[in-house]
């Protein structure tokens, strides 16, 4: 009889596993704000290095993006033109160095309302932006930074962007750059 039972069991279970239905999935814990919130060094850790790459623009410093930037980081950006047309493209930190350093204008990026998200050594920020040549206004999007922790440092490993024009994106809300 215990046979009869366990093989009925079996067969049963067999059954349910190959009747190529799922069995109900257990409600997954929600993500709480916490789960992946950097501690207050952290964050200001990571700020201070998307800022200081935006530093390193403004004062056409490619030696600071060399020392924030992993030697072999991931640069894309992705674009819509106003006729619709789509386009990416990918860029190394040489290419980044050489366009900063050879800018005769002022290159302007301001961040607002950054988010950061952190697991371990691992962090991302998303953050709005606008970008300025000069005095004009080139464009503004989404910057998508990630970064992992060296020693004590973050160092940018990863970096993709939007470039869109309002009102497909916001400028800064404290207006041009003065």
């Amino acid at each position: 009889m215990k046979r009869l039972a366990s093989a009925l069991l079996a067969a049963v279970a067999l059954a349910a596993c190959t009747s190529g239905e799922a069995p109900p999935a257990e409600p997954a814990a929600p993500i709480t704000e916490s789960a992946h919130a950097p501690t207050d060094a952290d964050h200001a850790a990571i700020l201070a290095t998307v800022q200081s790459l935006f530093d390193a623009l403004a004062t056409s410093d490619g030696q600071v993006l060399r020392d924030i930037m992993h030697p072999n980081v991931v640069m894309h950006s992705v674009e819509r033109a106003a006729d619709g047309t789509r386009s990416s493209s990918t860029s190394t930190l040489d290419q980044l160095v050489a366009r900063v350093e050879g800018s005769e204008a002022v290159l302007t990026e301001r961040m607002w309302d950054p988010e950061v998200r952190v697991s371990g050594d691992l962090a991302m920020v998303w953050t709005p932006y606008d970008f300025y040549v000069g005095d004009e206004f080139s464009h503004c999007g989404a910057d998508a930074f990630v970064l992992a922790r060296s020693g004590e440092s973050w160092t940018v490993v990863a970096l993709s962007w939007t470039r869109l024009q309002p009102p497909e994106c916001e400028l800064h809300p404290d207006g041009p750059p003065e």
